[in-house]
């Protein structure tokens, strides 16, 4: 890994016009996206598992600039020094080096391998065997994202790695929410990427992270894409940013329960999930009123302790309404193993030594497993009219499915709570004119009667952003079915009733529950009148 320390030289941190150079060559040559995954035959360019290396090296094996940076920055390949000096020129190789994004190879050593060549002229860079990335330069949603190599690349552990865009990062990215807004905070920002994608819905992004490196590499990022709306800072936590407000606050943070300290992105140095809870605790201070947090994270399930009990108690006098949307969950020993995998290539002895230590800590924190999934929380002044008695709490499952942007779902999801909220009277409920969402399908399997096809089973689906699913009784999907604005809840269910033969009276309390449910899965949308 490239070493940063006080070196103002890397990512060329002191002389921003050379980003602005570096910028303009990899764009010249189409260094983006699309070209990219045309090249490579690939459907996203931030993953390279599609392709097995001899595929890609076959793909690039013409001698054009854009296949020679893809093997710098892309694949992951020396290659020739000659051949990128032609192709970055009038920049020079020695730059490149000095800023940390390449490392020049001698041609021949005593063994037969490259060796590590400083370049210090023009001149003697001609002299050597090859050159190789020491970043990674991945083309993302229009953007450029540098980032470090993974560890087993580079060799040995490093406290200060900076992790790339990982599915975390696009699990978070997917669920945020992008409406117009006037200040973001990316908390714990690593390469940078949430701040970028922050930065086009909002007019001032501010980057933070106690990681001085990953600092300069999200500042690098910005400037690399001529995003003036993005600063950049050094911070532990909120210390960097004290009573500064904002509209929405992201966060991918150093979340693995873990007894070790080895990776500043991985691992958050606290007991248990404490950092996660740290979070939640102190985020509110932040945010304006109205204001979203957005934190993928995990949480340990304490023996004895419903996981939901114990968020609902991190949120409780924060002020906040709470979504705690749970993905997934491991067993301990299944968690330990996933995460000593995921940084580390030991011998199988090693690993074996770690996977008890970890699964020991666990026991002694009485953690018997441990979730991952998304925390939501909203800043809210409680009404005084308000029965529902304050702050809400909203914990369960996510749904198995998320099919793109899912950010617009998760403020739904909200303004729908505040609905209901307003509709908790049944008679203020059959008042709304309720519409059916334009995502839903409605599945339905039908048999032969004597009166001709009945249906036996209905089903709702969701076929964008959070894709819920579920059963419904044959006669709600008929009154969901006719749910197009037009006629109030209440009209439509006499109607029903009249069908059925029976009192709207008697079917109202089970339909309007099943109602409620639907409004709040996004299955049907609402505007209150």
């Amino acid at each position: 890994m490239a070493s940063s320390g006080d070196d103002s030289r890397f990512l060329w941190s002191d002389t921003p016009e050379a980003i602005e150079g570096f910028r303009s060559l990899v764009g010249g040559y189409h260094y983006d996206d699309r070209t990219i995954c045309e090249l490579l035959g690939i459907k996203s360019g931030h993953s390279l598992s599609e392709r097995d290396l001899s595929t890609l090296l076959a793909k690039t094996e013409q001698r054009t600039p854009l296949n020679a940076l893809v093997r710098l920055f892309l694949v992951g390949v020396p290659v020739e020094a000659g051949w990128i000096e032609e192709v970055i020129a009038p920049m020079r190789l020695a730059d490149w080096e000095a800023a940390g994004l390449v490392q020049v190879e001698a041609l021949d050593t005593p063994g037969g391998s490259a060796a590590p060549c400083r370049v210090r002229d023009p001149g003697v860079s001609r002299e050597a065997g090859s050159v190789r990335g020491r970043i990674k330069l991945v083309a993302f949603q229009g953007l450029l994202v540098a980032f470090d190599l993974p560890p087993w690349v580079e060799g040995g552990r490093h406290e200060d790695y900076v992790m790339g865009i990982g599915s975390s990062t696009l699990t978070l990215a997917n669920l945020t929410i992008r409406r117009r807004m006037r200040r973001a905070l990316d908390l714990g920002t690593g390469c940078g990427i949430l701040a970028l994608l922050a930065a086009r819905h909002c007019d001032e992004v501010v980057a933070v992270d106690r990681n001085a490196r990953a600092v300069r590499f999200a500042a690098f990022n910005a400037r690399l894409n001529g995003l003036k709306n993005v600063s950049c800072r050094q911070s532990d936590l909120f210390s960097g940013v004290a009573g500064q407000p904002f509209d929405l606050v992201v966060c991918n943070p150093p979340f693995v329960v873990s007894p070790e300290t080895s990776y500043i992105y991985r691992d958050g140095g606290v007991a248990g999930d404490g950092l996660v809870q740290s979070i939640v605790r102190q985020v509110p201070a932040v945010l304006v009123e109205g204001g979203f947090c957005q934190m993928l994270c995990n949480w340990a399930h304490i023996e004895g302790q419903d996981w939901q009990a114990r968020l609902r108690d991190w949120g409780r006098g924060t002020g906040c309404d709470v979504w705690a949307m749970r993905s997934d969950t491991l067993d301990a020993e299944g968690y330990a193993a996933k995460w000593i995998r995921h940084t580390e290539r030991d011998d199988p002895e090693h690993y074996q030594q770690r996977f008890e230590a970890w699964t020991e800590y666990y026991r002694s924190q009485r953690i018997e497993a441990v979730s991952g999934g998304l925390i939501t929380m909203r800043r809210r002044a409680a009404r005084p009219d308000e029965s529902g008695g304050g702050n809400w709490f909203r914990g369960d499952d996510a749904p198995e499915k998320m099919l793109g942007s899912a950010g617009e779902d998760v403020a739904g999801a909200f303004e729908a709570r505040d609905f209901l909220d307003a509709a908790r009277d049944d008679a203020v409920l059959l008042r709304q004119r309720l519409k059916v969402s334009p995502h839903v399908v409605l599945k339905q399997s039908l048999r032969p009667s004597a009166e001709g096809w009945a249906t036996t089973e209905a089903s709702f689906h969701l076929e964008q952003g959070l894709a819920y699913s579920g059963q419904a009784d044959p006669f709600v999907a008929n009154l969901v079915a006719r749910c197009d604005g037009s006629r109030t809840l209440g009209e439509l269910m006499d109607g029903l009733a009249g069908e059925l033969g029976k009192p709207a009276v008697e079917i109202a309390p089970v339909l309007l529950d099943v109602v409620r449910r639907l409004i709040e899965r996004r299955f049907l949308l609402n505007r209150l009148e």
